[in-house]
């Protein structure tokens, strides 16, 4: 069966059939390691409305065969109804209670079901919980937070609380502030190497 859709990037191509992706890991330098992340991330959400579940791995060619949630990225989407948005929170949070952390949430990695509910995919680039306490998940955890309001605030601002609203005020000046410091680091090591 041919696929419907395909995107090759210099990491992995997945191939998006009709009722399956097919996603296969460059092996490039870090092929391996985001793989495993993926498969681990998946077995910890398997049964998590809204996560696609594990048909088939090759682990030898860092190839998953994943179901495929039904509906359109929210990049697609105009004026995805609010329950979408109900919805991811309830995913996010189910996902941080089962130890899977993102780095991001970008609009292109979520799903709107054409019933409005929300699925999320792409676990390549994650923080898995080693132990409860770890600094490392609790930071992990306060980006995933992060990006899940910025998401919201973006396409939905009414749904954040004042609270919400203010938290993610804070966390994007800090965010900037990081910024400056990451960019001023860039430029000296440049400089230094001119």
């Amino acid at each position: 069966m041919e696929a419907e859709f395909s995107v090759h990037t210099t990491k992995n191509m997945v191939d998006i059939r009709e009722d399956h992706v097919q996603k296969t890991f460059k092996n490039v330098r870090t092929g391996r390691v985001r793989f495993r992340r993926e498969v681990e991330a998946l077995r910890r959400l398997a049964g998590v409305n809204g996560i696609p579940l594990v048909l088939d791995r090759t682990d030898a060619g860092l190839t998953l065969l994943i179901t495929r949630l039904p509906g359109i990225d929210l990049v697609s989407c105009p004026s995805p109804p609010d329950t979408c948005f109900v919805e991811l929170r309830s995913i996010v949070a189910e996902m941080l209670r089962r130890g899977v952390a993102r780095h991001s949430i970008p609009p292109r990695d979520v799903i709107v079901g054409p019933d409005g509910s929300a699925g999320l995919v792409d676990f390549e680039r994650i923080t898995l919980r080693g132990w409860r306490f770890s600094p490392v998940w609790g930071f992990a955890c306060v980006i995933t937070r992060f990006h899940l309001l910025r998401l919201i605030g973006d396409r939905a601002p009414h749904l954040l609380t004042p609270r919400e609203r203010l938290r993610l005020r804070l966390q994007r000046g800090f965010r900037n502030l990081f910024r400056v410091f990451i960019n001023l680091r860039r430029r000296l090591r440049a400089k230094k190497k001119a």
